[in-house]
């Protein structure tokens, strides 16, 4: 092996273990005895991109070798800005690609991809077209193309592309796996169920869709407590557990009251319900007692995005890097204590709690236990699982913070209104949830309250969910089953700003919440705005969010045991006309009073929760060093 060829190769290692300094050390030190190798140069563009340098980026894999001329070289060039999270970047370099080569079937397609990442479905569908128009039965353009028709509203021509992907591949997982999502957005938990199972068939090894099937079980009726933890577990054994002997001891200095080093690893930095229940609370980390550092591995970026990039003292973009990569990272930076943000939810990296590269490891905010012996704590509080009382399972230790939840209060809001029902003299019930949370048990309750207010109607928004024609006769069908006629319903279609989505919610007098998957950020948005919100307390995490929430504010008779119970609270609210005018004017108030609006507290009881873990670890390490020194002695 060369001289060049040797350095080239340790370099590479050093990049795949996470230490970017001595990989950008070493890939020059092979350039700098051969300038044109090519390899070297695709390397150290990628290593730029991921680290956040994308005009060095380009210029290692495109200017830097000269050949601005040759399109399968930006194509590489784009999939290095891509990983590294430049998603703008990478798109201008495929349409440079496509323009020096119109008929680059890969540049079509990757530019689909980049597009899809980006949110911008239309474009993306418009690119897998090209790509499919060049390449008639191509596979994974048909696959890709499923999930961004379906995110634009166009349901009928995301099944056909995903019926065509499985009739030329049959044994294709990830189209099973995009059916399989197609029939959950839609409200059909069991039909998707079934096509995760398939594809995991196919597929045993795929954790994402193990991931799918097991947050599509938390919308299903009739899942026990037993079973949902039995899949989780079954999640931790087959995807988990053959990573755990990997798992080595930590060095971190076992000094319990120095400042720590918590690192954060979220798809969800970015603007996503997940970010607004995390900026605030990151702007008031006290920093002189946390250094942080945050590991993200969304597809991309935005506004939001930016704001965690600065609140963070290290920022790392590694969507690209695989779980072994990242874990490396993390040891790297010598984090104590690794919170795993939603962990079994889209682009996150749950394996990487298996390696263990930190001595701490916490989930937040995951949809139900992680199922993982190596995840310490799942951090919660006593609305979500009540002391005692509780009969959800799970493989962590529950840490009870005051209040879990923490809402950063919308920057620019709509002024707050009086009850529509004043003007229109009639009652508004409205839903702005996912509708795949609208089961069929949701929809014959919320006819047995429109049954119980003559006049009233329901209002249902989901991003652009309800353009498709195939969606709203659904709905609207399935109500027609229980005797509410079309009219009745509206479904508003199209997709909003955030000021516009607010303003949207002076339209309703009353939010009804969907069960067994409660709302979370609707809920949130209405109460914002003034809108009480009807629930109905579940016995799982993911079914007590509104109940949460309302218990904060003092508006527990607004939560209903039984779905006896909830028609009556909704029927007692659309008539006490006085009252609901009051929660108008007085709910923002109370919720900026509350603890779910308290950022500082939230921050001060996140720091005491990591600290007091810490100081754990710490105590069994030093108790361990004496064990082991006793029997060496």
């Amino acid at each position: 092996m060369s001289a060049e060829a040797e350095g080239f190769a340790e370099a590479v290692s050093a990049h795949q273990a996470g230490k970017m300094a001595e990989a950008e050390k070493g890939y020059r030190q092979v350039l700098a005895s051969m300038p044109e190798h090519p390899d070297a140069r695709r390397m150290m563009g990628l290593l730029m991109a991921q680290q956040g340098r994308p005009a060095e980026a380009l210029a290692e894999t495109a200017l830097a070798a000269n050949r601005p001329d040759d399109p399968d070289l930006h194509v590489a060039v784009a999939g290095a800005l891509k990983t590294g999270g430049w998603l703008l970047a990478s798109i201008a370099a495929l349409h440079r690609a496509l323009a020096l080569r119109p008929d680059f079937v890969e540049g079509a397609y990757n530019l689909g991809n980049a597009e899809a990442a980006r949110g911008r479905h239309d474009r993306a569908a418009s690119s897998y077209a090209r790509s499919l128009v060049l390449r008639p039965g191509y596979t994974e353009a048909l696959n890709n193309a499923g999930p961004v028709l379906l995110a634009d509203g166009r349901v009928s021509d995301a099944r056909r592309s995903l019926a065509c992907a499985l009739a030329l591949e049959p044994a294709h997982a990830g189209a099973w796996s995009n059916l399989a999502v197609l029939h959950q957005a839609l409200g059909g938990a069991e039909m998707a169920i079934v096509g995760f199972r398939r594809g995991l068939a196919i597929n045993p090894g795929q954790s994402a869709i193990h991931s799918n099937l097991l947050f599509t079980l938390n919308y299903a009726e009739g899942v026990t407590d037993d079973a949902l933890y039995r899949g989780f577990r079954d999640w931790e054994a087959r995807h988990a557990r053959p990573l755990y002997a990997e798992a080595a001891p930590h060095g971190n200095d076992s000094d319990p009251e120095r400042r720590l080093r918590v690192g954060y690893l979220s798809a969800d930095f970015r603007d996503h319900p997940v970010a607004h229940s995390l900026i605030a609370s990151f702007e008031r980390h006290d920093r002189s007692q946390v250094e942080l550092t945050l590991y993200a591995t969304p597809r991309s970026g935005d506004a939001m995005t930016e704001r965690f990039r600065r609140v963070a003292d290290r920022w790392r973009w590694v969507s690209g890097e695989d779980e072994r990569q990242i874990a490396a990272r993390i040891r790297a930076d010598e984090i104590d204590v690794l919170v795993l943000v939603a962990p079994h939810t889209a682009d996150n990296r749950p394996k990487v709690a298996a390696l263990k590269p930190a001595p701490v490891q916490v989930a937040l905010y995951d949809l139900s236990t992680t199922g993982m012996q190596a995840v310490d704590v799942w951090l919660t509080d006593g609305e979500f699982h009540p002391p005692g009382s509780t009969s959800e399972r799970f493989a962590e230790t529950l840490v009870r913070l005051p209040c879990l939840i923490n809402f950063a209060s919308p920057a620019r809001s709509p002024p707050l209104v009086r009850p529509p029902s004043a003007a229109t003299g009639r009652i508004t019930f409205g839903s702005f949830n996912n509708p795949a949370k609208v089961t069929p048990s949701v929809v014959a309750l919320w006819a047995q309250v429109l049954h119980a207010v003559p006049g009233s109607r329901l209002l249902m928004k989901y991003l652009n969910r309800f353009a498709s024609p195939e969606v709203s006769q659904l709905i609207r069908s399935r109500f027609a089953a229980h005797g509410i006629a079309p009219d009745r319903i509206e479904l508003r279609a199209g997709r909003l700003p955030r000021m516009a989505q607010l303003a949207l919610l002076n339209e309703i007098d009353i939010a009804l919440d969907p069960f067994p998957f409660n709302g979370c950020t609707t809920t949130f948005e209405a109460l914002w705005m003034g809108v009480p919100v009807v629930t109905l307390a579940g016995r799982r995490f993911l079914g007590r969010m509104s109940a949460n929430f309302l218990r904060h504010l003092g508006l527990g008779d607004l939560v209903a045991a039984d779905s006896d119970e909830y028609v009556a609270r909704a029927v007692a609210l659309a008539g006490d006309v006085d009252f609901r005018g009051r929660l108008r004017r007085e709910l923002r108030d109370r919720l900026l009073a509350s603890p779910l609006c308290d950022s500082e507290g939230h921050a001060r009881a996140l720091l005491r929760a990591y600290r007091s873990l810490w100081r754990d670890w710490c105590l069994a390490s030093r108790n361990q060093s004496v064990i082991e020194a006793h029997r060496q002695s």
